[in-house]
């Protein structure tokens, strides 16, 4: 049913909105408002104080590219230094003097026994070096003479190859084993030679392995200290 109201306007009853209305209305603009407050302070503060930070931490990040990757640089030289050094130091150890080796054998001859020196001559020498044992008796080379001992008395030739297996602490008895057993042959005299006699003997010293060089090389050091 239709109302109509006649009662002039001063006289009617103001229509007033609902209290429950007007508080769901408040609360959504308070809420409105909160979350507008809120992505400013996102907005303005922290994301602000995020980007300051990040674009610090990127300048610093920049400034340690260079480094590391000079570091990185550096560990590569070091790696390569140090292997061309470990196999500088291997060829060093397993390297053979062979002009020390010489003036040795060369001094065992001018020294002699009580003063005398051994009157022995070589022919030839010949050295052969091997990087890798072969045979039976795991040979690693040798060095081979076709030596002469001027002498009417044999007892001159074991003589000299004692004095050779006696230096156990020269380049000799670092780099070769011992000499085989002596032999050899007399020689028919001859006017041109002093003393006229000499027997020829064969000298045949193998050359010791790389470990056992550098084992003996190690206690030669020690014993030197």
């Amino acid at each position: 049913m239709i109302t109509i109201n006649l009662l002039p306007d001063e006289y009617r009853r103001r229509a007033k909105s609902p209290i429950g209305m007007i508080a769901a209305i408040a609360a959504a603009v308070l809420v409105n408002a909160s979350l507008i407050a809120y992505w400013g302070y996102l907005e303005f503060g922290i994301s602000r104080n995020v980007e300051t930070t990040r674009s610090v931490l990127q300048l610093d990040l920049d400034g340690l590219k260079p480094q590391v990757a000079y570091n990185e640089k550096l560990k590569k030289e070091i790696t390569t230094r140090s292997a061309r050094e470990t196999t500088l130091t291997e060829i060093t150890q397993n390297r053979v003097l062979w002009t020390k080796v010489m003036d040795e054998l060369i001094e065992v001859v001018h020294a002699g026994r009580e003063g005398i020196e051994h009157f022995v001559w070589f022919d030839d020498i010949d050295v052969k070096m091997l990087a890798e044992a072969r045979g039976q008796n795991k040979d690693f080379g040798k060095l081979t003479a076709s030596a002469h001992s001027g002498s009417e008395g044999y007892d001159q030739v074991s003589n000299f190859l004692d004095d050779m297996n006696d230096t156990e602490l020269s380049s000799l008895g670092l780099i070769f084993g011992k000499t085989g057993d002596p032999e050899g042959r007399r020689e028919e005299p001859s006017k041109d030679l002093i003393p006229s006699v000499n027997w020829s003997f064969p000298l045949t010293i193998g050359l010791k392995s790389p470990a056992e060089r550098i084992e003996a090389r190690k206690a030669a050091e020690e014993a030197g200290q």
